[in-house]
């Protein structure tokens, strides 16, 4: 049992390291590009299409923006989605 648990967190820990690289190189590429992510105005526009009654658009802008995966954004939108009331 132990030995699953020391697979378990290894793997973890390298999912969480492919995610950190995958926002590190959306950074990267941005700041290449000359632009930034200004989080306000991507939380703005989530609300807007969580007000229009639509959570998938909301998702996909948040995706595009931030170049996080479907998970991470989501997982982002509900948080931005609760904190508004």
């Amino acid at each position: 049992m132990t030995t699953i648990m020391v697979i378990l967190a290894i793997g973890a820990a390298g999912v969480g390291m492919i995610v950190l690289a995958a926002v590190l190189n959306r950074r990267a590429r941005l700041a290449r590009e000359g632009r930034s992510v200004d989080l306000e105005a991507v939380r703005a526009e989530v609300l807007a299409a969580l007000d229009r009654g639509d959570p998938i658009g909301a998702v996909k802008v948040y995706r595009y923006e931030t170049g996080l995966s479907l998970v991470e954004a989501n997982d982002a939108v509900q948080r931005i989605a609760i904190n508004r009331r």
